[in-house]
């Protein structure tokens, strides 16, 4: 059916044999550059190996949306036949503080709390932010009602203090 399918909408399959990877140069680059990126980030980071699927996200996130020397257009571009805008292109394990626009505190209360931003939301133009929860523990919250700390990354020290990410 799926070879049917792809004959019907024009699209030219091309299959490797198994155990040979040299076959599928353009996707086994594709595959180091990303993996290189997530052990880049999560080194700098020193984050704990269970946050390897949020990288992995991010970093594909970016790459999909970064120019490249290698390609005419970005994927964006190929995908949506537009431009893809960079403006909300933040760096990574950036601390900030997520406002909460209900303000369920007393008068006095917070309005907002400090996280850390672990990737770009899948489905909406929403950032996921990590930190504790009000009520005790660790949660990710979708977020687009964030104000950056520009110049404030996580060190060893603040990991400590702040949050239960790191080891």
């Amino acid at each position: 059916m799926f070879k049917e399918f792809c004959e019907e909408k024009g699209i030219q399959r091309q299959l490797t044999i198994p155990d040979t990877l040299q076959q599928n140069g353009v996707a086994e680059r594709r595959n180091r550059t990303l993996l290189d990126m997530v052990r880049s980030m999560m080194t700098y980071a020193n984050l704990l190996i269970s946050f390897w699927g949020d990288v992995l996200l991010t970093t594909a996130y970016i790459l999909n949306h970064v120019p490249s020397k290698s390609v005419s257009a970005t994927p964006y571009k190929k995908w949506h036949g537009r431009k893809p805008s960079l403006e909300h292109l933040y760096p990574w394990i950036l601390v900030n503080y997520v406002h909460n626009p209900t303000h369920k505190h007393e008068k006095l209360g917070p309005r907002a709390t400090k996280m850390v931003f672990i990737r770009y939301s899948g489905h909406s133009k929403e950032y996921v932010m990590y930190g504790e929860h009000p009520s005790g523990g660790m949660t990710e919250v979708d977020s687009r009602n964030v104000e950056y700390l520009e110049d404030e990354f996580l060190s060893i020290s603040k990991i400590k203090q702040d949050t239960t990410l790191y080891e």
